[in-house]
């Protein structure tokens, strides 16, 4: 890493690594540091090296550097274990493409049923912010629409080819599309996954996007010649990071999205965007993924905007918390009730932590309506239902 970046605590040595392979710019140093770590390790620790990086969603980056790097020193990594990495990589790009043809075939078999959508994350994302459909891995396609066309939206993906990952019954539809903001789909043929959302989180979050803002001024990319719609810039960093936290960045490929999302807009409105932060009540969240990006990638922002952050005192043990549980040599696996009070100090104001409160322990989600399909007349029931499967699941095995 960067000599200029701040020390770290708790980092583990391989997520250095890797997140030195992760930087938009090598420096000769990071060059250095690269050949340095990786010439004396064996075969067992290069595989353990891929494996992670696969694990935390930049294998493509971390290929590009490796042969980058080798074009000028043949001896970085043994052939082996260089022929492993690029059949991966290989293996990542051909199902990226194959997902990014899909992902315009859908786009555009809404756009004939008058149909408006928003693709984000998945390879528009890649393409906005690393300028490669191949260099960004992800496993499905999202896909946002308006909450009034639902109903049409189903009938047009079954007819793709697509199975829902739930089905509904008549009586259980309109309770699901009350309390759910998304449903996944699978093709059969191709294993292609799309989610297609209405709203872009969960309820349980207590972060509510105004639909009208996120379609008041969208914008579009290029993939293969073929524009997409995409969510507003400012909008679509504020979603990177509240989804980041939700997650606890348990992936280093979501602080790098935040990183390069940034860098590939030199043009971005801080302002609106601390006022869409506030408005959503989001700020720490933002100031988390800001700080994490400048922290792992030497992220360059406004002064201004640094001096924002330091002001949140709760920001720091915030980081050491999520290095601790996700990037050092004693990260746990997996999430526990415990996560819940790392989200809850994740909101900066009062009424929104105990709106997640809660909602995280009454709102119903997705697996409260694989667990049970009620009756219209029954859906006062799902609250109950809801903490009956969280003391299960988190208290059944501890």
């Amino acid at each position: 890493m960067n000599s200029k970046q701040e020390i770290i605590p708790f980092l583990s040595n391989n997520l250095k690594f890797l997140i030195t392979c992760c930087q938009a710019e090598q420096s000769e140093e990071n060059i250095i540091f690269i050949i340095n770590y990786i010439s004396d390790k064996n075969e067992s620790q290069l595989d353990d090296l891929i494996s992670l990086s696969a694990k935390h969603g930049i294998l493509p980056l971390f290929y590009k550097t490796i042969k980058n790097i080798s074009i000028e020193d043949k001896s970085i990594i043994s052939p082996t274990s260089f022929a492993k990495l690029k059949a991966l990589y290989i293996g990542i790009s051909q199902r990226n493409m194959l997902m990014s043809a899909e992902l315009i075939r859908i786009m555009k078999l809404f756009e004939k049923h008058n149909i408006e959508a928003l693709a984000f994350k998945g390879p528009v994302l890649s393409q906005m912010a690393y300028g490669d459909i191949t260099l960004r891995q992800y496993g499905d396609l999202d896909i946002l629409i308006k909450k009034k066309d639902r109903e049409s939206m189903m009938s047009i993906i079954l007819q793709a080819g697509y199975i829902p990952e739930i089905s509904l019954g008549k009586g259980t539809k309109e309770t699901f599309f009350n309390c759910v903001n998304v449903i996944g789909f699978h093709h059969p043929d191709s294993h292609v996954r799309i989610e297609v959302h209405w709203e872009l989180l969960s309820v349980n979050y207590a972060i509510d996007w105004e639909e009208a803002t996120l379609w008041k001024k969208t914008e579009s990319i290029q993939i293969n010649r073929h524009t997409l719609p995409l969510l507003p810039t400012e909008q679509l960093l504020l979603y990177l990071c509240a989804h980041g936290a939700k997650h606890l960045f348990e992936r280093l490929e979501w602080v790098c999205d935040i990183d390069r999302s940034i860098i590939s807009n030199p043009g971005f409105d801080w302002d609106r965007l601390l006022i869409e932060a506030e408005t959503l009540g989001i700020k720490r969240m933002l100031y988390l993924g800001l700080k994490l990006s400048q922290q792992f990638f030497n992220l360059k922002l406004p002064k201004y905007i640094h001096e924002e952050i330091a002001q949140d005192k709760t920001i720091p043990e915030l980081i050491n918390k999520v290095i601790q549980i996700n990037f050092s040599e004693a990260s746990k696996q997996g999430k526990s009730y415990s996560s819940f009070g790392l989200l809850w100090h994740m909101r900066e104001n009062l009424r929104d932590q105990l709106r997640f409160t809660w909602r995280g322990l009454f709102s119903p989600k997705f697996d409260d309506f694989v667990f049970i399909q009620l009756p219209k007349h029954l859906a006062f029931l799902y609250p109950f239902i809801r903490p009956y499967r969280l003391i299960i699941k988190y208290f059944k095995h501890s």
